[in-house]
């Protein structure tokens, strides 16, 4: 470095003058040509805040857009094409020029001597001439710039845009990132949203509702069966790829239906989250909790029992969704089979009995399983039983094991008793016994006196012991127990049996249809079945009875039995009549009911049915049935005094009911003024019309009670307190209504309905303690009556009658029960098929036919 250069360098400040000067010639080059961009920028600006953008055409603002991008950067182009940074040199001439020195001194210390260089003289002289200049440098100074805005822009017109921004803001309150954001961007419809429609099918055999899904709801918890279905569509126009659903992240591609439309349909089986993607990204996602479907469960209610000859199950059956099926499986005790009864790949024989169940499965099912069995080779052997229970998956539950000796038929003739021991014994050991069993047929066909030389058990007899000798096969082992059984229930019932199974199949048939609820066709062509199963069984009956010994034995036989237990045809008929008419009505739990009456009946009762001349053989025993018959019509009649006194009640509730809420829409009214309103208060036009009917209901209702009380009294009867109480409560109830108080009245009413409840309860007990026999059919009506009470003619417990309960007693219904739940069912059905009726009305009506 040069002498003169450190001169310069020593001079204090002079780069940062220096620089200084060239950022003044930057700036007044620059300056001038920024302002019209920064105008052009301070106008665009003022437009977005004004958002004058807005009501533009999202094309026409694109295209403005466009616009005013080229002609800002062409205004930019235009501007600043021609210029230049400042030199070094022009920065230096710059600070001199600002600071007013002569000779350019920056210049001068920076010159070189051209000539004489090496005469020491020239030297001295020219370095003396640098040191001075290098003085001058002090004093260098600079200047401002200066633009020459004023200059250039006489009009003053730069001011615009700023003033223009300055309002701009002002309107917008102040800086709108939003507004400058409008302002970029077009406003163009958004693209076309994903649009999913998706549900969840559970399984039928559920019963449970679809579920639908909703994007809004995200992360929403949804609880659903294993096995259920997975479907829907999904709209995505936009979409370049087909949409996803992942379950736990395993992703299924949706099945593409046209352009833009896509389908899915997927099980779910486990997994705890559902997400649905859809243009590369998450677009709905939902929490899942796949519900198992657990195994059904059965077991026995109580211990296995028996009714005379038939085997009587009690059981529980249970599943999540609902039982499907159930099956009795019947086995042989172990201890019954011999070792080598069985070989090594034989299995051991199975009675499967599949039990009804209603139709689309129940979620609980008790039920009584009643079967006579006793033809069965098993009866009166040790057997092992086990419950089934099945889903709509198929999945399986079983009961324990009940062990017991399966019921058998008791045989009065000896010569069946012994085909009974020789279907036993053919049973136990069909292999070691064949032989012992065929000498027993023959020995018993050698002697004809014992089976009344009867052709049919000879001939029955040689045939099997024959074909039971020739051949040992379970087929033939299987038909000569059903031979042995046959030939037995022809010497102890004759002809009978074929009839009676008959009637007990068909009764078992129409009992299995009810219990799955098959249709009312079906029920109709089971009940006629049985109709006519009855008829045959009748008419074998009568033209048996035409045999003077067969007459003497069953004759013989119902001398043993209870005469109460005495049924006639009539009887029959009227039971088949109910079953038939409560099946029609929809109530065929009680009609099951019946049935198992009906079955019992059969079995306990007499063989011998009594007709006209029956009943003249048994004259000395209808004085007691007489005595039962006075009794029933008593305790009807005052059974139907209680039901009347129940109406008149239910007619007094409502009534007061009604009372009450027009006096509180009247104090409503009041509120709001009272100018107007006072002829609506007190009575309205009607109320004492209807109070003067129902007190002359309720008068000619308390004189059937002193009339029945009279006969009471002359029959000798003891009269029931109950019955006093209860005819004051009328008279009370009667000067309430004529007072125009059903409140009043209503509380009286039942007072007395409760009076002549009590009133039956106790003369039924009186006419049981007057001997035996007079009261047992006298309780069963009066408990049937007290079950009965504040019901509808549905059954159902009636919300009208104060505080009714419905305890869930089941009841056979009366004739008038039954009569007035057909003229209702009629009704609905009636109303049913009116179509001009409203929605919600006909909806509602649906669901009672359902129902009931």
């Amino acid at each position: 470095m040069d002498a003169s250069q450190t001169v310069m360098f020593q001079a204090p400040g002079l780069h940062r003058k220096i620089g200084l000067a060239w950022l003044a010639l930057a700036w007044e080059s620059l300056w001038p040509r920024l302002m019209p961009l920064l105008s052009f920028a301070a106008l665009f600006i003022a437009a977005a805040h004004l958002d004058l953008f807005a009501g533009l055409d999202p094309w026409v603002h694109t295209g403005l857009l466009a616009v005013l991008a080229v002609a800002f950067g062409g205004l930019g182009w235009w501007r600043l094409k021609d210029f230049a940074w400042p030199t070094h040199e022009a920065a230096v001439r710059r600070l001199e020029r600002d600071s007013g020195v002569p000779h350019r001194p920056l210049v001068a210390v920076q010159d070189k001597l051209a000539a004489g260089g090496s005469d020491p003289m020239a030297a001295a002289l020219w370095e003396a001439h640098r040191r001075r200049e290098a003085e001058r440098l002090a004093g260098l100074s600079n200047k401002p710039a200066h633009p020459g805005l004023a200059i250039l822009d006489t009009w003053a017109l730069r001011f615009v845009p700023i003033l223009a921004l300055v309002v701009a803001l002002a309107i917008a309150g102040g800086w709108s990132s939003d507004r400058m954001a409008a302002a970029f961007t077009p406003a163009f419809p958004p693209p076309p949203p994903v649009v999913a429609n998706l549900w969840i099918a559970p399984p039928a055999y559920t019963g449970k509702a679809p579920i639908y899904l909703d994007m809004a709801e995200h992360d929403k918890l949804l609880r659903v069966p294993v096995g259920s279905k997975l479907a829907g569509f999904v709209d995505d126009v936009r979409g370049r790829h087909a949409p996803k659903l992942l379950i736990d992240g395993k992703a299924t591609e949706f099945a593409t239906v046209s352009k833009g439309k896509y389908q899915i349909e997927q099980v779910i089986t486990e997994g705890s989250a559902i997400t649905l993607e859809a243009r590369g990204d998450e677009q709905a996602r939902w929490k899942l909790h796949v519900i198992p479907d657990l195994a059904p469960t059965i077991e026995f209610a109580r211990p296995i029992g028996v009714d005379k000859w038939s085997t009587k199950i009690d059981y529980l059956a249970g599943d999540d969704f609902g039982v499907t099926g159930v099956q009795l499986q019947i086995r042989l005790h172990g201890s019954v089979l011999g070792d080598d009864m069985l070989s090594d790949d034989e299995e051991p024989e199975v009675l499967r009995i599949d039990l009804p169940v209603p139709p689309g499965g129940s979620k609980k099912v008790a039920d009584t399983f009643v079967r006579d069995l006793t033809s069965h080779p098993w009866a009166g052997l040790k057997v092992t039983v086990m419950l089934f229970a099945t889903d709509a998956l198929g999945q399986k539950g079983r009961s324990a094991v009940e062990t017991f000796l399966l019921p058998e038929r008791v045989f009065n003739d000896p010569t069946a008793r012994a085909l009974i021991v020789l279907r036993k014994a053919l049973t136990r050991d069909p292999k070691g016994l064949r032989q012992d069993v065929v000498d027993g047929m023959r020995l018993i066909q050698a002697k004809p006196d014992s089976y009344r030389n009867d052709p049919v058990v000879q001939l029955g007899l040689r045939m099997g012991a024959v074909r039971l000798e020739d051949n040992g096969d379970k087929p033939t082992i299987a038909d000569t127990q059903k031979l042995l059984w046959d030939l037995a229930m022809r010497l102890e019932s004759g002809a009978m049996s074929d009839a009676e199974r008959a009637v007990e199949d068909a009764r078992q048939q129409l009992r299995d249809a009810m219990q799955r609820q098959a249709g009312d066709e079906e029920i109709e062509r089971l009940i006629q079945q049985l109709y006519d199963a009855m008829g045959r069984w009748q008419k074998e009956l009568a033209e048996k009875m035409q045999d003077p010994e067969e007459r003497r034995r069953m004759m013989e036989q119902a001398e043993k039995m209870d005469p109460n237990n005495t049924i006639t045809s009539d009887d029959l008929q009227r039971m088949l009549d109910k079953i038939r008419e409560m099946a029609k009505n929809g109530q065929r739990e009680e009609a099951k009911r019946l049935l198992e009456e009906l079955r019992k009946m059969m079995e306990n009762a007499t063989p011998m049915m009594a007709g006209p001349n029956q009943q003249r053989q048994q004259g000395q025993r209808g004085q007691q049935g007489q005595g039962n018959q006075q009794g029933r019509e008593m305790m009807n009649q005052l059974d139907r005094l209680s039901r009347r006194q129940n109406q008149l009640l239910g007619e007094s509730e409502r009534q007061g009911r009604q009372q009450q809420g027009r006096q509180g829409q009247q104090g409503q009214q009041g509120q709001r003024g009272q100018q107007g309103q006072q002829g609506q208060q007190g009575q309205q036009p009607g109320d004492g019309e209807w109070g003067e009917q129902q007190r002359g209901q309720q008068e000619g209702l308390r004189r059937q009670l002193g009339e029945f009380m009279n006969k009471l009294d002359e029959n000798g009867a003891q009269m029931p307190e109950s019955l006093g109480r209860a005819e004051r409560s009328m008279r009370d109830a009667e000067d309430a209504l004529r007072r125009g108080d059903p409140r009043e009245a209503s509380r009286s009413q039942r007072r007395a309905l409760d009076n002549l409840q009590q009133g039956m309860g106790d003369l039924a007990e009186q006419m049981r303690n007057r001997g035996p026999g007079n009261g047992q059919d006298l309780a069963e009506i009066q408990e049937r009556e007290r079950k009965s009470e504040d019901r509808d003619p549905l059954g159902r417990s009636d919300g009208n009658y104060g505080d009714a309960v419905d305890t869930g007693v089941d009841k056979v219904p009366l004739e008038l029960e039954r009569q007035r739940s057909r003229e209702i069912l009629d009704e609905l059905r009636r109303r049913a098929g009116e179509q001009a009726r409203p929605k919600e009305e006909l909806d509602y009506i649906d669901r009672l036919l359902k129902t009931y």
